[in-house]
């Protein structure tokens, strides 16, 4: 995955979030009315988006902008104490749903994150109704010269908590950088920002509505990448493919490929290995040169789309991604092979050869009044693919 691509829409929405804080009061009184009842609705949304889709981390992260809305809103959190335990237990709050694992809003396997915003919500109403010492010294102390820290009214020990979870959730991110993950980073900048400059009506609303936004915007990505990503391989599905022959028109080169004796492949090495080469594939066809897009067909077929091209000036291109692939030694370790192979034990990894045949179709013997579809050349270029099976496989023919 592209970490810049999934985190360029959640930088974009923070540089607009304080752009709008800095602005909010120069917004017509007519329409600044109206935005009090902007983060209710959005918050009413997100919530109904998460439930729909399932997606328990983004519905957990709504309900921590919910709980900061709600302590700010009702002035709930009036002591420098309970503040600070606001303003810690959030990030920290944050940072451990984004480390559970995805397991739905309503199951059993859910309550783990339950329990933890539970744990979070009685240790806190002990800490505020007591007010320990301790509990004191850890939020309210001054820990380092107070001069490094005369920008924030916030306590150095909610300070440093919040740069903590900044920098490990900048590292996951990079570690996995998926859009959700993205929108974790982005909430918690807008929940550290909030929580800085305090329950004023535009810090309430500004930070609040881009955050739930993010949420929405998370659970709509994730939602159309499972429509349209194959989760394997991360190619475009053909449901991609199908939109992008609606839009086809001109001059343009189809072409199918097929993994050879991916059966057999599976058979002896088994399913595991066979994703394995599948996701091997996948990562070169992205890369194929001549700007080709490359699809998922389904199985162990794949299709690349060369708009503005013909079969001629496409087939150097197919050459040269047909010729990586089978020079790329594909290595099968012991631990993937099948468990009633005997030898599996003993046996050190072993490097075997992975080729594809591929067929291939142009428009540019289109000569109909109405022409042929994209499917007719897909069709095409499918019985290519067939003869390049017969010649041999590892090989393209059009």
């Amino acid at each position: 995955m592209n970490p810049v691509k999934n985190i360029i829409p959640i930088i974009l929405l923070i540089v607009s979030a304080f752009y709008g804080y800095n602005n909010f009061y120069k917004i017509p009184e007519a329409i600044l009315t109206g935005t009090v009842f902007l983060p209710i609705m959005l918050a009413i949304l997100a919530l109904g988006f998460t439930f729909h889709f399932n997606r328990s981390q983004v519905f957990f992260y709504v309900l921590l902008i919910i709980v900061a809305n709600i302590f700010h809103g009702l002035h709930l959190a009036l002591t420098n104490l309970s503040y600070g335990l606001l303003s810690g237990f959030l990030p920290l709050l944050l940072l451990g749903i984004t480390l559970l694992p995805e397991r739905g809003i309503i199951s059993v396997r859910a309550i783990p994150a339950y329990i933890l915003l539970l744990l979070a919500l009685l240790f806190s109403l002990f800490v505020t109704t007591t007010t320990p010492t301790w509990g004191l010294q850890i939020v309210l102390t001054d820990w380092l010269p107070v001069h490094y820290f005369d920008w924030t009214q916030q306590s150095q020990s909610v300070v440093m908590i919040s740069v903590f979870v900044f920098i490990y959730m900048l590292i996951l991110y990079f570690l996995k950088p998926t859009s959700q993950m993205a929108t974790g980073l982005g909430v918690l900048v807008m929940l550290i920002a909030q929580l800085h400059f305090g329950s004023k009506e535009d810090s309430l609303n500004v930070f609040s509505v881009i955050a739930l936004i993010m949420c929405i915007y998370s659970v709509i990505h994730e939602s159309w990448r499972m429509a349209y990503l194959d989760e394997l391989t991360e190619l475009p599905t053909r449901r991609a493919l199908r939109e992008k022959f609606q839009t086809l028109g001109g001059l343009y080169t189809v072409a199918m490929l097929d993994v050879d004796h991916f059966k057999k492949f599976n058979d002896t090495y088994g399913h595991d290995t066979g994703d394995a080469v599948l996701r091997m594939i996948a990562t070169k066809m992205n890369k194929v040169s001549g700007g080709g897009t490359s699809y998922r067909y389904g199985g162990e077929e794949f299709t690349i789309v060369f708009n503005g091209k013909d079969s001629e000036s496409s087939i150097k291109h197919l050459e040269a991604l047909r010729e990586k692939i089978a020079t790329t030694p594909f290595v099968i370790n012991r631990a993937s092979r099948r468990k009633n192979d005997r030898r599996a034990k003993t046996a050190k990894n072993k490097s075997v050869r992975v080729t594809v045949s591929i067929g291939v179709a142009d428009s540019s013997e289109n000569t109909s009044a109405h022409g042929v579809s994209a499917w007719d050349l897909l069709k095409k270029a499918d019985k290519a693919l067939y003869k390049a099976k017969q010649n041999g496989r590892n090989c393209v023919c059009d």
